[in-house]
């Protein structure tokens, strides 16, 4: 979705001891295909997330926490809050063909029309396009992925873009994934810039009931209005962001 859903986590290269040898390289072929394969059980997640974004420049932090919701192929919702200022939140909510989001600070729903998923997958989302099921092969294609450690809990697994609209979205991640449930635990990444975000997923499940209306078009708030993006308008205007960030 050239946009952010729950989307939704990894930690920087250094920020974990590499292990004393490199894995094997048919490792992390192994581990891709059963990560494919695990995906393709998924029909719902339902997850409690954080969200932690680093300013190298003016040396500020800012943490959101919240919630998310995916139902297979392309619905999804998502709420976060600003830990440090409750009434400063983020509401996100994909119908499949929209994308609905929510600019409490200019009192307005800003409607994005969305290419078609390929595939039959959410569409296009930089590196968390990596947690929603993208083939492995597809997967090694588009980044040059290399696993750093496997432990007793998980596995980490480090991710540098080739293509050049993620090198404009990232330039290097780091994802971790349950090593049982093959679910993401934490995914990291380092903007352009240097600046860095850090999704952590304290608890996810996976095929659990969700209610479909949840990802039904939101109301409008009393006194908001509505911004509608037609796609093919979308290049000239500001694009739908590939990767949830703050607009307050």
């Amino acid at each position: 979705m050239r946009s952010h859903w729950i989307s939704v986590a990894s930690l920087l290269l250094g920020a974990l001891p590499l292990a004393a040898q490199q894995p094997a390289p048919n490792r992390l072929d192994t581990l891709l295909q059963r990560w494919e394969q695990e995906m393709k059980s998924v029909q719902t997640l339902v997850l409690q997330c954080s969200r932690t974004e680093t300013d190298k420049v003016n040396m500020t932090t800012t943490t959101f926490v919240g919630s998310a919701k995916y139902m297979r192929p392309n619905l999804a919702v998502l709420d976060m809050v600003k830990q440090s200022n409750p009434q400063v939140y983020e509401k996100y909510v994909l119908t499949g063909t929209f994308l609905y989001e929510y600019r409490p600070k200019e009192k307005k729903i800003r409607v994005h029309e969305l290419p078609p998923a390929r595939q039959g997958n959410v569409a296009d989302d930089g590196p968390l396009s990596l947690l929603l099921g993208m083939k492995a092969e597809e997967a090694k294609k588009r980044f040059d992925l290399r696993l750093v450690k496997e432990d007793q809990w998980y596995i980490y697994l480090e991710i540098l873009p080739r293509l050049p609209a993620d090198k404009a979205d990232f330039q290097r991640a780091r994802l971790v994934l349950n090593n049982k449930t093959f679910l993401p635990r934490e995914l990291w990444f380092e903007q352009p810039n240097g600046n860095e975000i850090k999704w952590d997923i304290p608890k996810i499940d996976s095929n659990v009931a969700v209610n479909r209306h949840e990802f039904a078009p939101p109301g409008l708030p009393t006194g908001w209005t509505v911004e509608r993006i037609p796609l093919a308008d979308t290049p000239k205007t500001e694009p739908p962001p590939r990767i949830v960030r703050p607009n307050n």
